[in-house]
């Protein structure tokens, strides 16, 4: 078992200590970048049009995981408030298939009904109302009804 130096530890010590301040200027830096985008209403209306984290993250020039951070940072606030519009991004995105069906031409059928697939399935995942339901599983075991029909008929057969 190799023994850590003094210095070792202390390097590693001023390692942690750097890349948590760094962390801590990276959600600064979102702070920032969100209240020059509108503030954190803003953000949640962006996500609740059916933009995309990737494509917010972008516009606001932080890192997804940056983005991330900044979202645990709120607290239960944030995080419900987050939640929330997800699901109204999930409905956005269902309501935007309308649009894209009725405004399809016959030429472009096929790309309409790839950006509606799209959309559709982006939705479920924001949404489980727009998810497709799977019927309940049922599990019938065939050997078994089988045995107690045939114990059923040999228990009246023998009081006959």
């Amino acid at each position: 078992m190799a023994r850590n130096s003094l210095a070792e530890i202390a390097d590693q010590g001023a390692a942690n200590i750097a890349a948590t301040q760094a962390r801590k200027a990276e959600v600064s830096a979102a702070n920032k970048a969100i209240h020059a985008f509108g503030g954190e209403d803003a953000v949640m209306e962006f996500i609740a049009s059916g933009g995309t984290i990737t494509a917010l993250c972008k516009s606001l020039g932080v890192a997804i995981t940056t983005f991330d951070r900044w979202l645990d940072k709120g607290g239960e606030a944030r995080s419900s408030a987050y939640a929330r519009a997800r699901v109204r991004a999930g409905q956005s995105l269902a309501e935007q298939t309308i649009d894209i069906a009725d405004a399809a031409s016959p030429q472009e059928a096929q790309v309409a009904k790839l950006r509606v697939d799209t959309r559709r399935w982006l939705a479920s995942k924001m949404n489980e109302e727009y998810g497709d339901k799977q019927q309940p599983l049922v599990n019938i075991d065939l050997g078994s009804m089988a045995l107690d029909a045939l114990r059923k008929r040999s228990i009246t057969h023998t009081e006959d």
